[in-house]
């Protein structure tokens, strides 16, 4: 019988985690429930701006490259605002 993973993040490390911005912790969230279960996915900034508003392709950035420096993600921006990222 195949064990079935839950996507529950109430206990998930990032929450107490006082290096990471709490836009980053959102980011984070949608981005772990977009690409549960999966190796690689992908995203484009429009997405992500439906969620969260007033957030911009720089600042974007920025939080993936906070997320990936403390080992959350791994990302690759292969065009403008739009990119590849696994969760580690």
């Amino acid at each position: 019988m195949r064990k079935i993973k839950h996507l529950d993040m109430t206990d998930h490390r990032i929450w107490k985690d006082k290096n990471i911005t709490f836009e980053a912790k959102d980011i984070y969230a949608y981005l772990y429930s977009e690409g549960f279960d999966r190796t690689i996915n992908h995203v484009n900034i429009g997405r992500i701006q439906g969620q969260i508003k007033g957030l911009k392709n720089v600042g974007f950035r920025k939080n993936l490259k906070l997320l990936e420096k403390y080992n959350y993600i791994k990302f690759n921006e292969y065009d403008n605002g739009l990119y590849e990222y696994t969760i580690c």
